[in-house]
């Protein structure tokens, strides 16, 4: 059996995927989605043993329904599927009688169940709803939680968190890391010439220029005002260097404001720790290491890169 058997197409809306070793109880939830309100893309089966082939598209809605006998059978094998995920997916499980669900949300935050003898064509909508509005709130209030509203960059909790996950994995893996501080030339001086408006439009630029020089694997945090921190896990000196060097010939071309031209200049401070020292420093160790580097790179006022590899 392959592991998704059955798939049909339909108008851009909501990927559902039906997990379920029963043919019937596909046809079943599919016909009833079909015939009712709900604006769906696919209807996709995947059998139970096959998973862990799950794909995932974070830029569509995506909802999982499967039956609670699959679930208690499969538990092991799905929770440890989808704990492994990035992305996350509401689950609405289909069950004989009402049932406790609190195994279940262990893996999957946004949760819902639907008994089989009260399931109609509106109650299975209403549920596919509800479960989807309570799964955008949610990710909205995490967005809220995890990232500075104006630049969209990571805020200073989760860089927090990704730079104590970095270094426990690079002191594991025995890998080298590092971290770039940014602190802006200049940006008072814009706010009190141009007002704070401009001075967000440029905040807002530069990480999306960051953004653009990065790699998908490293970490843009906001750390207040006009500071900002790179993590670069499994960095070699050579390949922070090179990163360094996209990053300052992207601010080369100056950018217009509401017809106002400026250039984005900034001093960075730069820590590449080798897999050696990588178990001899803390998180706060290498921030003062990378503040006292951007401390140097401020005296020059252009975009200046001093590095200290340690």
């Amino acid at each position: 059996m392959v592991a998704i058997n059955i798939k049909r197409q339909f108008m851009q809306g909501l990927d559902l995927i039906i997990v379920c070793e029963e043919k019937d109880f596909f046809n079943w939830i599919a016909s009833t989605v079909q015939v009712s309100n709900i604006i769906v893309k696919t209807i996709s089966q995947i059998d139970v043993e096959f998973i862990t082939n799950i794909k995932t598209e974070e830029e569509s809605d995506q909802l999982l329904i499967i039956e609670d006998k699959s679930y208690a059978k499969y538990s092991a094998k799905i929770s440890e599927t989808f704990s492994s995920l990035d992305h996350e997916f509401p689950l609405l499980v289909v069950t004989d009688t009402y049932t406790d669900t609190t195994s279940i949300s262990n893996t999957f935050t946004i949760i819902d169940t639907i008994v089989k003898p009260s399931l109609s064509i509106h109650s299975l909508e209403h549920a596919i709803r509800s479960l989807l509005k309570d799964y955008k709130l949610t990710q909205r209030l995490k967005k809220l939680a995890h990232y500075d509203t104006l630049t969209g960059a990571a805020n200073r909790y989760l860089f927090d968190d990704r730079m104590a996950e970095m270094l426990k994995k690079a002191k594991r893996d025995k890998a080298p890391c590092s971290l770039l501080y940014f602190d802006l030339n200049g940006f008072k001086a814009v706010n009190d010439n141009y007002g704070h408006s401009v001075g967000d439009l440029l905040l807002r630029h530069f990480v999306t220029q960051l953004n653009h020089a990065k790699r998908e694997t490293d970490t843009l945090a906001r750390l207040g005002g006009d500071e900002f921190c790179m993590l670069i896990p499994n960095t070699t000196k050579e390949t922070l260097s090179s990163l360094v060097n996209r990053i300052k010939n992207t601010l080369i071309t100056p950018t217009s404001f509401s017809n106002i031209e400026l250039y984005i200049r900034t001093a960075i401070g730069g820590v590449n720790i080798n897999d050696q020292s990588i178990s001899q420093l803390a998180a706060k160790d290498i921030l003062k290491i990378a503040d006292k580097c951007v401390y140097e790179a401020k005296q020059e006022a252009e975009t200046h890169f001093v590095l200290e590899s340690v």
